[in-house]
């Protein structure tokens, strides 16, 4: 009996020392890793089979993000709360909780504890978004190229934390208010340059461009990608001189130029020159100010204060008749050339009237053409002028003046110089005939005359020299009687 005893205590011996100690073993690695967007309550790591069937490890950290389990001789890892690294708005900064960690104890036989490290992994949930005020501005002046304008990254930004690597480019579009020929960015830095140069008042800038454009950015990360169109403006310098156009337009954007004008009137009319179109005016492409002055000059110059310009018509006040004395026999023709000048005293180019004097209705009647022009205005009328023009305009119009014209206009006035001269020699040699003419014939009278004296004169004598023959006589038979 005693035999039998010592056995079962020497096995129960044996057994308790070749048991394994529960706290020898833990359960789980000492690095967890789970992705941000795991809900709270999720089971976030499942150990391997343990051969224990009492729980001896726990989670004891005074702040417990988790809470383990000994589930069918397997230790559970739930997730208390959820961990989203991301930010509700694009202008926070990220917290960057990336890991967290917790104790770990085991109370079997004394106290054992572990730290194990939770890994977050962040989830790209979000689009890239923009956020600020962002209006691009790029001026005429500017003539270096390239040109930093905005640094881009500042609008563009993620609510994902870690911040992803936005991508940035520039989107062509087939838009007429696309302007994107103007910019370059560069993709890592996101730097907003300027490249292209522009005179705004080239009819691409200040009939299209210049009223509304855009730039299209594309911000890219990863799979999300959005398109932001960002407003551009156009700044113009004052360096631009006025325009004559047709009176109808109401804006900078000239589309509406007018040639040269051309108008016939009578030699005693008074009131407003007519002309196609009925009334013009100027208007400053760089601005919309309405402070524009006119100079005018007319010729001949003794017509200078007879034409008036007022409301965009020229004006008569007084009669090229009334002016002339009557005197003009034939058809003439009166030029008046108009400048604009606006508020920085830069002045147009200058604009002719020409105006057709009609004297009389005789068909055959000769026309006189009278040529001057000011120095200043000569200069700018012979200089080649070129307005932007709309491609629907029925108005619009190139409006050219070269030396050529200028040329025909002396060789016409050269050719009418010589007529006159020629005409005038005619006429002294036709007055000089006459003048000979009537000489001669009042010489043949006055011989006439004079013959007719000197015959009276020898019939005169001879009648004295008879009746002195008679006196003689008659004293000589009276002599005889006595």
């Amino acid at each position: 009996m005693m035999r039998i005893l010592i056995i079962l205590l020497f096995n129960c011996i044996k057994d308790a020392a070749t048991q394994e100690d529960p706290c020898s073993s833990f359960p789980l690695p000492m690095d967890i890793y789970f992705d941000e967007t795991t809900p709270a309550g999720s089971i976030i790591f499942v150990s391997k089979k343990t051969n224990t069937t009492t729980q001896e490890w726990n989670v004891t950290d005074p702040n417990p993000r988790v809470a383990l389990m000994l589930v069918n001789q397997t230790y559970q890892l739930t997730l208390l709360s959820s961990v989203d690294l991301d930010v509700a708005d694009v202008q926070t900064a990220c917290s960057y909780q990336l890991q967290f960690q917790q104790r770990i104890s085991c109370d079997n036989n004394g106290i054992i504890d572990l730290w194990v490290t939770f890994h977050v992994r962040p989830i790209n949930e979000y689009d890239p978004e923009f956020s600020g005020n962002l209006d691009i501005t790029i001026t005429e002046e500017s003539k270096m190229m390239p040109l930093f304008s905005h640094r881009l990254l500042d609008y563009f930004k993620d609510r994902d934390c870690p911040k992803e690597y936005i991508i940035l480019n520039i989107s062509k579009t087939n838009s007429e208010a696309d302007a994107s020929d103007y910019f370059m960015v560069n993709s890592s830095s996101g730097f907003l340059y300027q490249i292209k140069s522009f005179d705004y008042e080239d009819t691409e800038i200040q009939c299209r461009l210049g009223r509304s454009s855009f730039l299209t950015i594309t911000a890219q990360d990863g799979v999300h990608q959005i398109s932001r169109a960002l407003k551009v403006t156009f700044i113009d310098v004052d360096d631009s001189p006025p325009v004559f156009v047709n009176a109808l337009c109401s804006t900078t954007c000239y589309t509406c130029p007018v040639p040269p004008l051309t108008a016939t009137v009578n030699y005693t009319y008074i009131g407003t020159v007519i002309t196609d179109p009925p009334s013009i005016k100027a208007l400053d492409p760089d601005s919309y100010s309405t402070n524009i002055t006119y100079q005018m000059e007319v010729c001949p110059e003794k017509y200078q204060e007879t034409i008036v310009f007022e409301n965009g018509t020229f004006i008569l006040l007084q009669s090229f008749s009334f002016l002339s004395g009557f005197n003009e026999r034939s058809h003439f023709t009166v030029k008046v050339y108009l400048q604009a000048v606006d508020s920085n005293g830069q002045k147009s180019d200058g604009f002719e009237l020409t105006i057709n004097v009609v004297v009389s209705s005789t068909s055959n009647a000769t026309t006189e053409y009278m040529s001057c022009m000011s120095s200043e205005m000569t200069s700018q009328m012979t200089s080649k002028v070129s307005l932007p023009l709309s491609s629907d305009s029925t108005l619009g119009t190139h409006v050219t003046s070269d030396i050529l014209e200028t040329t025909n206009i002396a060789s016409n006035s050269t050719k009418d110089i010589v007529i006159i001269v020629l005409a005038t020699f005619v006429g002294i040699m036709l007055f000089v005939g006459l003048v000979i003419g009537v000489y001669k014939v009042r010489r043949r009278s006055h011989n006439t005359k004079t013959n007719n004296i000197e015959i009276r004169y020898e019939e005169t004598s001879r009648n004295n020299e008879t009746k002195e023959n008679v006196y003689d006589t008659i004293n000589h038979y009276v002599s005889i009687d006595e």
